[in-house]
C-alpha cells in the first residue's frame, strides 16, 4: 500500500510538471488539487499565478519534486490569500495574512499594516486584474518600510530644528537644517540668522492660536520659513543695489539717470512721472546736502528697513548684505533710505489706483451679479445637503455621522463673547428701565411741584431745591446703578454671608421657576400693596422678561396668577371687567412699558400721527353743539345777531338744513379717521407682545372651563376689555404719555386734538364691546350702524389675537431647557426689594407652604429670620430708608435642590439623562466603532485614553477661562475626571437606570439617545440663530430707552431753564427801578433796610449769635440784588456801623468778608 501510494504521488507529481510545460493554468490547478500530492490548499481563482511561478521555478529545475512543489504551493497560496483581503479590503484578515510564516515575507511591521494595504492596493489596481506575486509584495513592504525609515529620521532632524530654534542657537540651526535627512531645499547657511528669525516668529505664531507653549514647527513651516528667507534676502539685496543706485545717481547730479533708477522694480516705486524728473533730482540733492553739513559719519555700512520691520545690513563697497549686525557698525550718514525717497510720491496714485482697482471689481460684479449669486447658491446648497441631510432627516443617524458633528456642540470662544454680551446686554436693559422709571417719577414730582408752584400751593425754594436734586442726584444714582461692585455687603467673603447669599440665590430661583408662590402672594396682598410689590420686585426677579427664559417664566407667573384668581375670585365672567383684577392690571402695564411701548409705537403711531395733521376736520355729532357753533360763525361772518334763538333742543337743532349737512360730514369724518386706527389696529396683529396674546387665550379658556355656558360673544367682550380697552385705548386717547407719538420737550396735544383722539377712542370702545348710542336721532343711527359693522371685524381681529402657540413652542422651552442654558440666571435688585420680598414670604408662610418638606419652606429656613440693613450690607445706617436700602446687588440663581442626583434609590431623570449624553460623546470622540453598542463593549486602548485625556485637559482649559456666571454644572465637570473605561461603565449603568425610569425603551435605548443626541446638534444651530436674534433686539432696546433717557434729560434741561427764568423774574422784580435810576444817573440802586427786630417778627430772622433780642432793634440789614441770579447782597449795620456783609443765594446761604 505504500508503494502504491509513492507511486501515485510521483504520477501526480509527473502530471504537475507536464502541465506546467503547457499553457493551461486551469489544468495545473487541477493537478495541484490531486490529494496524492498532500499540498496545502489550492485557490483556483489564482490559477494564472500558480501556473507562472510555478513555470520560473521548472525553469531552473528540469524537474519540480514533491517537497519543491509544496513549499512553493504553500507560498503562491498565501500570496493568493492575500490579493483576496486586497480585493474584498479586509483589513485584518489582510495583516494575519501578511505576517503569516507561509508567507515567507520579510521585515513586516504590523504597526505599518494599513500603510502596506494602501501601497499594495493600490499596486493591485494598477495591475487591473492580474495577481500580485511575491516579489512585488515583498518589493511594496520594502518600499513602506524605507519611506517610515526616512520618515522617522526627516522627524529627528525636525525635532533638532525646533530644539534649536528654542534655545535661538544659529549654529545649531544651521547644522540641523543641512542634514540630509532633513530634506530641505535652497538652505543657504549665510541666511541662517534670517532663518531663526523667521523660524522663531513661526513658532510664536502657533503658540498663540494653538494656545499651547510646547507647539512645534512641522516640516512645512520650516521649509516655508527657509524659503521665504532666501526670497527675503535676494529681495532686500536687491533694494540695497537700487537704493545705492539712487543715491550714486543723485550724487553725480545726474537727473535722466536718477528718473531711472527710480523707475526699477526693485524700489516698488509707483507714479514716478518723467516730467518731474528734475524736481527728484533737487529735492534729493536737496535732502544729501542737508545732511552733510551737519557733518554725518561716512561709514560703508549702511541700514535698510524692510516692511516687517527687520534690518538689513548693506556694505557699499563690496555691494554683499547681510542680515547680522556688523562688529562697530555705524551707518552711513549721507544715504537716503528707501522710506525717505518713496514719501510724497506714491500716495495719490495709490489712491487713484485703488480705486480704479475696486471700480473694475465693483462693475464686473455687477455685470455678472446674476451668475455670482447662482453659483454661490449651488454650491452652498450642495454642501450644506451633503454634510447635514443625513443628520437632520435621517431618525437613526449612523455613529459615524453623529461623531462627524459633534463639534457643533462646543461651546466655543465665539459662542462665550456673544453668551457675555448678551449678559451684559440684560444688565444694561435692566437698569436703565429702573434708572428710566426712577427718573420718570421724579420728573412727575417735578412737574407736579411746578403745578403747585403756577397756584401758589409750594414755594420757588421747594422747585429750585427739588431741581437741584433732580438734575444732579439722577446723574449720580446712574452711576450708581451701573457699578455692581458698590455692594460689597452680601457678597463679602465671610461664611454667614455667604450662606445667605446662597440662600437668597436659591430663594429667587425657586421663586421664578415656581410661579405659583408669586401667584399666590399677589392674589393674598391687598391690591394696593400688590401692584406696588409687582413693580418693585416681580419686574426685577424677572429683569423685565429681558431674555427668552424670562419672558417665559414672566408669562408663566401672569398666567398662573390670572387662572389662580379667575379659580377662586372670580363668580360670574363679568366680574373680570368690574373687579378690575390685579393680575390683568400688572401685565398689561408691563407690556405697555417693558416691551409692548415699540409695539404701541409702531402700530398706532403713524395712524395717529396722520389723523393729527389736520386739526380742522369737524367730527362733532352732537346736533345742540353744532347748532351753536353754526350760529356763531354766522354772527361773526355777518356782524348781526342772528334771529335764532340760541338755546333749542336737539330735535329742533337737526330741523335745520345745515346742521344736518354737518353733521354727515362729521360722521362721514368721524368713520374716515377711525376706520384708519382700526385698519392700524387690525394690519398690525404680530406686533402685539406675544405674553398680551397669550393672556388673552389663556384668559379666554380659563374663561369658558369656569363657566361652560357662557356664550361666545361674552367671552370676546372680556377679550376686547383686555387688548383694546385696557391695552390700546389709553395709548389714543393719550398717545404722548406712552411715547406713541414724536413729541418735542415743552410741546403739548392742542384740546381740538384730544378731543379727536377722544372721539375715535370712544367709538373703538363702542365696537369693540358692541356697545350701542343712547338716542333716536338719525346721527344715532348712523353711528350705531357703524358700530356693528366694526364689531364683526373686532371679533374676527380677536379671534387672531387668541391664535396663537403654546409658550413652550413659542420660546422653545422644555423641561431639560433648564439644563441647557450656558449663562446661569441673574437678576439685579435692590437691598430693600429683597428684604421685602423675604419679609412678605414669612408673612404668608402658613398658606404658601403648607408642607413641612416644601421647598420654599426649606429655604426659609435656612434664611431665618428677617436681617436688618446693617446685618445684610455689613454697614451702620442712620435709617432703613438710607441710600444704603437703595443700593442693587446682583444674584446668580442657583437651584438647591441640584437634578444632578448619583443616588440610587431617588435618581432624577433630567440630570441623569443630561450626565449620560455628556459621556456618550466624550466617548464617541475618543473611540472608533461602527454602533454605540460596540463602541462601549469594546476594550480602550491606551492611545485612546490619552486622546481621551487631551480632550478633558483641554476642556479643563476652556472651563478656566470661562467666566463663573457660565460655568458648567459642578456634577457634570466632576465626570470629566473619569478614565475612558470609568465612563464607558457608567453610561451601562446610567442607560439601565433610564430604561428602568421609562425615560429610554429597550432594546433600542443607544440609538434613542443617539437620537436625543442628534437632535441636541439640529438645536444648538437654533439656539445660536436665536441668540443672535436676542442680541440685536436687546441693542435695539438699549437705544429705545437711551433715547428714552435723552429725552428725560431734555426734559430736565426744560425745567430748569424754567426755574431760571422764575429766578430772573424774582430778580427782576426786586429791582423795578432799576432803569429809572440809571436814567437819573444814579451810580448805585437804593437798597431796602430792615431792621433785625422787624425780620424776626416776619419770621425770617432766627437768631443772632452773641446778641441778646432786645438789641435787635439797634441792627439793620441793607438788602440789595446780588451780582448773579436769584442773589441778594446782605449788609450788617449795628448803631450804625458797618459790621459784616455777605452773599444770600436762594438756594442756600454762601458767606464772604
Amino acid at each position: 500500500a505504500a508503494n502504491q501510494e509513492a507511486q501515485r504521488a510521483t504520477n501526480a507529481v509527473q502530471s504537475v510538471n507536464e502541465s506546467l510545460r503547457g499553457d493551461d493554468p486551469r489544468r495545473t490547478v487541477s493537478c495541484l488539487m490531486n490529494s496524492d500530492l498532500q499540498l496545502p490548499e489550492v485557490f483556483p481563482s489564482a490559477a494564472t499565478l500558480y501556473h507562472r511561478e510555478l513555470q520560473l521555478l521548472q525553469s531552473r529545475t528540469a524537474e519540480l519534486h514533491q517537497e519543491e512543489l509544496f513549499v512553493a504551493v504553500e507560498m503562491l497560496s498565501a500570496v493568493a490569500l492575500i490579493n483576496q483581503c486586497l480585493e474584498a479590503g479586509h483589513v485584518q484578515k489582510f495583516g494575519s495574512s501578511l505576517v503569516s510564516p507561509s508567507a515567507g515575507l520579510c521585515d513586516v511591521d504590523p504597526a505599518l499594516m494599513d500603510r502596506y494595504f494602501e501601497l499594495l492596493l493600490d499596486m493591485k489596481q494598477q495591475l487591473g486584474r492580474g495577481l500580485l506575486t511575491w516579489n512585488q509584495l515583498q518589493e511594496g513592504i520594502n518600499r513602506v518600510n524605507g519611506s517610515a525609515h526616512n520618515e522617522h529620521q526627516q522627524l529627528l532632524a525636525v525635532g533638532l530644528i525646533n530644539e534649536a530654534v528654542m534655545r535661538g542657537d544659529v549654529q545649531q540651526l544651521s547644522s540641523a537644517l543641512m542634514l540630509p535627512s532633513c530634506g530641505l531645499e535652497e538652505v543657504m547657511p549665510a541666511n541662517a540668522c534670517r532663518y531663526l528669525t523667521l523660524l522663531t516668529r513661526s513658532r510664536q505664531q502657533k503658540v498663540q492660536m494653538s494656545r499651547d507653549s510646547g507647539a512645534e514647527l512641522w516640516l512645512a513651516d520650516i521649509q516655508e520659513a527657509v524659503k521665504l528667507a532666501n526670497q527675503q534676502s535676494q529681495k532686500a539685496l536687491k533694494l540695497c543695489l537700487a537704493v545705492a543706485a539712487v543715491n550714486q545717481a543723485v550724487k553725480e547730479n545726474r537727473a535722466k539717470q536718477t528718473l531711472r533708477v527710480l523707475s526699477l522694480p526693485e524700489l516698488e516705486l509707483r507714479g514716478v512721472l518723467s516730467d518731474c524728473a528734475a524736481d527728484y533730482q533737487r529735492e534729493l540733492s536737496s535732502l544729501i546736502t542737508d545732511r552733510a553739513r551737519s557733518g554725518n559719519d561716512r561709514s560703508p555700512w549702511v541700514r535698510v528697513q524692510l516692511a516687517d520691520g527687520s534690518f538689513y545690513y548693506f556694505h557699499l563697497n563690496t555691494l554683499e548684505g547681510s542680515w547680522e549686525k556688523p562688529n562697530g557698525f555705524k551707518h552711513h550718514g549721507l544715504f537716503i533710505g528707501p522710506q525717505e525717497i518713496q514719501v510724497g510720491i506714491q500716495s495719490f496714485v495709490k489712491m487713484w489706483l485703488a480705486r480704479r482697482r475696486y471700480l473694475s471689481r465693483l462693475r464686473f460684479f455687477k455685470q455678472n451679479v446674476d451668475a455670482v449669486i447662482k453659483i454661490q447658491a449651488f454650491f452652498r446648497a450642495n454642501r450644506a445637503r451633503h454634510e447635514y441631510r443625513m443628520l437632520v432627516h435621517s431618525d437613526t443617524p449612523p455613529l459615524s455621522v453623529v461623531r462627524k458633528f459633534l463639534h457643533l456642540l462646543d461651546l466655543g470662544d465665539a459662542d462665550i463673547r456673544e453668551e457675555a454680551e448678551l449678559l451684559r446686554l440684560r444688565e444694561e436693559v435692566v437698569r436703565s428701565i429702573r434708572f428710566n422709571r426712577q427718573l420718570e417719577t421724579n420728573l412727575d414730582l417735578m412737574d407736579l411741584k411746578i403745578g403747585l408752584l403756577v397756584r401758589n400751593r409750594a414755594t420757588l425754594q421747594e422747585v429750585v431745591s427739588h431741581c437741584k436734586k433732580l438734575t444732579k442726584k439722577n446723574k449720580e444714582q446712574l452711576s450708581d446703578m451701573m457699578d455692581v461692585e458698590r455692594s460689597k455687603g452680601l457678597k463679602a467673603l465671610s461664611r454667614d454671608r455667604r450662606m445667605r447669599l446662597e440662600a437668597y440665590q436659591h430663594l429667587f430661583y425657586l421663586l421664578q421657576t415656581q410661579p405659583l408662590y408669586l401667584a399666590q402672594v399677589i392674589f393674598l396682598m391687598p391690591q394696593s400693596r400688590s401692584t406696588a410689590f409687582m413693580e418693585m420686585v416681580v419686574f426685577s426677579l424677572f429683569n423685565y422678561g429681558s431674555d427668552r427664559r424670562e419672558a417665559f417664566l414672566l408669562l408663566q407667573l401672569f398666567t398662573e396668577a390670572l387662572r389662580y384668581e379667575i379659580r377662586l375670585k372670580v363668580e360670574q365672567p363679568q366680574d373680570v371687567i368690574t373687579g378690575n383684577p390685579t393680575v390683568i392690571k400688572m401685565l398689561v402695564n408691563f407690556y405697555r412699558h417693558a416691551q409692548g411701548q415699540n409695539s404701541l409705537r409702531d402700530s398706532l403711531g403713524p395712524a395717529l400721527q396722520d389723523v393729527l395733521l389736520d386739526q380742522t376736520l369737524n367730527i362733532r355729532t352732537d346736533p345742540v353743539e353744532v347748532y351753536k357753533t353754526w350760529i356763531n360763525q354766522t354772527e361773526t361772518q355777518t356782524g348781526h345777531k342772528s334771529s335764532l334763538p340760541y338755546e333749542v333742543s336737539a330735535e329742533d337743532a337737526l330741523s335745520h338744513p345745515e346742521v344736518q349737512r354737518r353733521i354727515d360730514i362729521a360722521i362721514i369724518n368721524l368713520k374716515n379717521l377711525t376706520d384708519r386706527v382700526l385698519k392700524a389696529i387690525t394690519s398690525n396683529l404680530n406686533k402685539i407682545p406675544y405674553g398680551l396674546r397669550y393672556t388673552a387665550k389663556v384668559l379666554r379658556d380659563t374663561l369658558k372651563t369656569k363657566f361652560p355656558a357662557a356664550n361666545e360673544s361674552e367671552l370676546y367682550k372680556i377679550v376686547s376689555n383686555l387688548v383694546y380697552y385696557r391695552y390700546m385705548n389709553p395709548a389714543i386717547v393719550a398717545p404722548d404719555g406712552f411715547d406713541v407719538l414724536d413729541r418735542s420737550v415743552g410741546s403739548t396735544l392742542q384740546p381740538e386734538q384730544r378731543h379727536i383722539l377722544g372721539s375715535i377712542a370712544r367709538m373703538l370702545q363702542h365696537a369693540a364691546a358692541n356697545k350701542h348710542f343712547h338716542g333716536d336721532g338719525y346721527h344715532v343711527r348712523t353711528l350705531n350702524q357703524y358700530i356693528t359693522q366694526t364689531h364683526s371685524k373686532f371679533r374676527t381681529f380677536l379671534r387672531s389675537v387668541c391664535d396663537v402657540p403654546e409658550p413652550e413652542e413659542r420660546f422653545s422651552m422644555d423641561e431639560y431647557s433648564e439644563l441647557l442654558i450656558v449663562n446661569r440666571p441673574v437678576i439685579y435688585i435692590s437691598v430693600s426689594e429683597l428684604l421685602n420680598t423675604h419679609k412678605l414670604l414669612l408673612e404668608h408662610q402658613e398658606v404658601l407652604c403648607q408642607d413641612p418638606s416644601d421647598p420654599l419652606r426649606l429655604i426659609l429656613n435656612d434664611l431665618g429670620p428677617v436681617p436688618t440693613l446693617q446685618e445684610l450690607m455689613g454697614e451702620t445706617a442712620a435709617d432703613p430708608g438710607a441710600e444704603s436700602s437703595k443700593t442693587e446687588v446682583s444674584l446668580t440663581l442657583t437651584n438647591k435642590f441640584d437634578i444632578f442626583n448619583d443616588s440610587e434609590d431617588k435618581p432624577d431623570a433630567r440630570g441623569l439623562l443630561l450626565s449620560t449624553k455628556q459621556l456618550i460623546i466624550d466617548v464617541i470622540r475618543t473611540q472608533s466603532g461602527d454602533s454605540l453598542r460596540d463602541l462601549l463593549r469594546g476594550k480602550t486602548s491606551p492611545d485612546q485614553e490619552v486622546c481621551h485625556d487631551w480632550l478633558m485637559q483641554r476642556r479643563a482649559r476652556q472651563d478656566a477661562q470661562t467666566p463663573e456666571k457660565m460655568k458648567r454644572n459642578q456634577s457634570l465637570v466632576a465626570n470629566g475626571n473619569l478614565s475612558l473605561e470609568e465612563k464607558k461603565r457608567k453610561i451601562l449603568r446610567s442607560l439601565c437606570r433610564l430604561e428602568a425610569l421609562g425615560v429610554l425603551r429597550p432594546p433600542r435605548a443607544e440609538n434613542q439617545i443617539l437620537q436625543m443626541i442628534a437632535k441636541d446638534i439640529r438645536q444648538q444651530r437654533l439656539h445660536r440663530q436665536r441668540r443672535g436674534a436676542e442680541l440685536q433686539k436687546l441693542r435695539q432696546t438699549l437705544g429705545s430707552l437711551q433715547e428714552k433717557s435723552s429725552f428725560h434729560s431734555e426734559q430736565v434741561d426744560f425745567y430748569r431753564h424754567y426755574i431760571t427764568s422764575c429766578l430772573d423774574n424774582l430778580t427782576n422784580s426786586k429791582s423795578a427801578n432799576k432803569k429809572t435810576a440809571e436814567s437819573k444817573g444814579k451810580k448805585k440802586q437804593p437798597a431796602l433796610s430792615y431792621s433785625a427786630a422787624r425780620l424776626q417778627e416776619k419770621g425770617v430772622l432766627l437768631e443772632i449769635e452773641d446778641l441778646p433780642s432786645t438789641q435787635f432793634k439797634n441792627v439793620v440789614f441793607d438788602i440789595s440784588p446780588g451780582p448773579e441770579k436769584g442773589s441778594f447782597s446782605i449788609k450788617a449795620r449795628f448803631l450804625g456801623v458797618p459790621m459784616e456783609e455777605f452773599l444770600l443765594k436762594y438756594q442756600g446761604i454762601c458767606i464772604f468778608a
